[in-house]
C-alpha cells in the first residue's frame, strides 16, 4: 500500500512541475504585446525597440552627447543590426568639413575614419559597418572619441561615453530574439 502512495506522490509532484512550466510558457507567449515599443536606459546609452509587429525594423542603441553650455546635441551615436550587419551611425551638426569624413577612436585603438552619407537640416550623418574587432573594442573600451573636422579644417575630438554600452547591447540582443521568435517570448 505504501508503494502506491509513493507512486501517486511522485506523479503528483511531476504533474505540478509540468503544469507550472506549461503555465509559465503560456504566460510568456500570451502576455507579450507585439504592438509595444520600448526604450530603456543603460548608463549613458538607450536601447530602443520598435513593436514586434514592425517586421522591417530592428532594435537599436543610442547615445546623445550634449553641449553642457548650450544644451544642444553635438553628437548622436546609433548602433543597429540589419540583415546581419551591425552599423554605427554618427550624426553631427552642420558645419563640418565633408571630405574629411568622421572618425571614431575607441580606447587606445587607431582612429577609424568613414565618409558622411548625407546631410539633412538636423546635421550630417556618417555610417560605418562595424567589424568584429571594432565591436570587441566597443565592448571592452572604457572611453572613446568622435573625430570631426570643422570648416576651418581643424580636427575636434568629442569624448563619448561607453558606460552602459555592453548592458544596452545585451538588452538589444534579447529583445530582438523576443521580437522575432515566439519561443524566446516564453522566457520573457
Amino acid at each position: 500500500m505504501s508503494n502506491v502512495w509513493v507512486e501517486r506522490g511522485v506523479l503528483g509532484v511531476g504533474a505540478l512541475v509540468v503544469g507550472l512550466a506549461l503555465g509559465w510558457a503560456i504566460r510568456g507567449v500570451a502576455t507579450y504585446h507585439t504592438d509595444t515599443q520600448t526604450v530603456t536606459t543603460y548608463g549613458d546609452w538607450r536601447a530602443a525597440c520598435p513593436p514586434a509587429a514592425a517586421k522591417d525594423q530592428s532594435c537599436s542603441m543610442i547615445e546623445q552627447i550634449m553641449d553642457t553650455r548650450t544644451g544642444q546635441s553635438i553628437v548622436q551615436l546609433g548602433v543597429a543590426t540589419k540583415q546581419g550587419k551591425t552599423t554605427l551611425s554618427v550624426n553631427v551638426p552642420l558645419g563640418v568639413l565633408l571630405p574629411a569624413g568622421a572618425g571614431l577612436v575607441l580606447g587606445t585603438d587607431a582612429p577609424k575614419i568613414f565618409a558622411y552619407r548625407t546631410c539633412t537640416q538636423s546635421g550630417c550623418i556618417a555610417d560605418v559597418v562595424l567589424d568584429d574587432k571594432t565591436l570587441a573594442s566597443l565592448n571592452s573600451a572604457k572611453d572613446g572619441k568622435v573625430l570631426v573636422a570643422g570648416m576651418d579644417q581643424k580636427a575636434v575630438a568629442i569624448p563619448i561615453s561607453l558606460k552602459g554600452y555592453t548592458d544596452a547591447a545585451s538588452a538589444v540582443r534579447v529583445a530582438e530574439q523576443r521580437r522575432t521568435s515566439w519561443f524566446w517570448r516564453i522566457f520573457s
